[in-house]
């Protein structure tokens, strides 16, 4: 791994020092990656775990715990892979814009915008102030759930893309087309409403990092708080689309 020294001990080299890679072999971290989500989040959770929680429990709050934790194994899955693709190539987390420090424009946005997205979670119901035991458990569960995908999308298939000098515009739409396709799939129901809005939601979360340092943690940021403030009415309103809108 290529690093720079400083006062505080080694750190990760910028984006621009490290080797450029080819087309190929980006776009095929790409597709791999993208492939692992669909199968792991899509398949495994979205598809798959949602319907099961679904038909035993309904909408409830322990059917929202559960379909929490559901996804929480998925997640620890997808940064297991991660971590695997990041040590062939003898780099870590911090190579992917973990801790790398953001434009503070860019995180005063994200705060913003992780509110609007929390807000946006109660809109089929739900009081964001009424408190039951499952709900901590969901939040600190949220803070995972953010993490594995922002490090897989935003962290591996952006790096892939930025090494490979692919343009930001089709940074942008390939992460969200990535993550609107296995967002619009839940339980037996496809919604193409549901992918057009979670393209331009997760859309946004990268324009955060490619014109934000190319640092995670606006993404970040805007991503956990929408887990941490919005559940459990965030993954009740994953239960509402199973049950068909």
């Amino acid at each position: 791994m290529t690093v720079k020294r400083g006062r505080s001990g080694p750190s990760p080299a910028p984006i621009d020092s490290r080797p450029a890679l080819s087309r190929a072999v980006a776009w095929r971290e790409v597709g791999l990656t993208a492939v692992v989500l669909w199968l792991v989040l899509g398949g495994a959770c979205f598809f798959a775990g949602a319907q099961w929680v679904y038909d035993k429990w309904g909408r409830s709050l322990n059917a929202a715990l559960a379909l929490d934790v559901i996804f929480l194994v998925g997640c620890l899955v997808v940064i297991g892979f991660v971590r695997w693709r990041q040590n062939r190539q003898g780099e870590g987390l911090a190579e992917l814009g973990w801790g790398r420090p953001a434009r503070t424009p860019v995180l005063i946005i994200a705060v913003i915008y992780g509110l609007a997205w929390t807000a946006m979670s109660y809109a089929r119901g739900g009081d964001p102030l009424a408190w039951s035991w499952q709900r901590p458990i969901m939040m600190v569960i949220g803070l995972v759930l953010a993490f594995g995908e922002e490090i897989a999308v935003r962290g591996l298939i952006l790096d892939r893309l930025g090494r490979c000098r692919t343009s930001r515009l089709v940074q942008i739409v390939v992460t969200g087309a990535v993550m609107g396709v296995y967002h619009g799939v839940v339980g037996h129901h496809v919604w193409p409403s549901y992918m057009a809005f979670s393209f331009v939601l997760f859309g946004i979360l990268s324009a955060f990092y490619v014109y934000g340092g190319r640092s995670l943690t606006p993404a970040y940021i805007a991503h956990a708080m929408t887990h941490f403030l919005g559940d459990p009415a965030l993954m009740q309103g994953i239960l509402y689309g199973v049950a068909g809108g």
